[in-house]
């Protein structure tokens, strides 16, 4: 195995090339425990906890794990066609660290957006075989029906789906404000679940997956690092 260079950190860290890197300490701007490294060849011991970027101290570990508070207005997309991207909240490095969000959520939707670059971690979360539930707060345009609550309860089928998706809870907070869980994720399913009983969803947030709550500290447009125990629970289901 190659030895850990300066360079090759910062490479990892999504700051371009090794090339780029190098030219990162050659401007004087990359920084070990307080002292300007001048060398991008510089062989490191151990991994350093950090390394300072102009003057911004950068955590080292390669693995993402993001919670996002998503705003409305903003696409789920590396390419997006009519508004700014979720991408454009993160670190532009993160880029080069091949993030992803977990899931999507449409323009028109807010709440939690997990972001990994961890493919099992992102394939876990997001296949519907793995039934882990994501949790929604829905503002709908007419009143929840018995009749309504009872088929989503039990189950509706989609266009272009081959199988029925159930509501996996429902619970009704005022006449038009309810709290749903899934477990499959689909495309704008909880949408599709709604206008398939005949109701429309006029505002749609997220309010958790599996067992992890969006951070009511976080303000839209915030995000912030999971922790080792947090995604330990969403992988295990805990």
């Amino acid at each position: 195995m190659p030895a850990l260079t300066l360079d090759r950190l910062l490479s990892s860290l999504g700051f371009g090339s090794r090339k780029d890197s190098r030219a990162l300490v050659r401007m004087g701007i990359v920084a070990l425990n307080g002292e300007i490294q001048e060398d991008p060849f510089i062989e490191l011991e151990t991994r350093p906890d950090f390394v300072s970027v102009n003057g911004e101290e950068i955590p080292t570990f390669e693995d993402l794990y993001i919670m996002m508070h998503k705003p409305l207005g903003i696409e789920c997309s590396h390419n997006p066609r009519y508004h700014d991207s979720v991408y454009s909240l993160l670190p532009s490095r993160f880029l080069g660290m091949n993030i992803k969000s977990v899931g999507r959520l449409d323009v028109d939707s807010s709440g939690l957006l997990l972001l990994s670059n961890k493919g099992d971690f992102i394939h876990h979360l997001e296949s519907p075989k793995k039934g882990v539930l994501k949790r929604y707060d829905v503002t709908l345009a007419r009143p929840l029906e018995k009749a309504q609550e009872k088929e989503l309860l039990s189950g509706v089928i989609l266009k272009n789906e081959k199988r029925a998706v159930v509501a996996r809870t429902l619970e009704k907070k005022t006449e038009t404000q309810v709290e749903i869980e899934i477990g499959e994720g689909l495309y704008h399913q909880v949408r599709r679940m709604f206008a398939a009983v005949g109701n429309h969803v006029e505002e749609l947030r997220r309010l958790s997956i599996g067992t992890l709550n969006l951070d009511p500290q976080l303000k839209p447009k915030e995000w912030r690092y999971l922790s080792s125990i947090e995604v330990n629970q969403l992988m295990n289901g805990v």
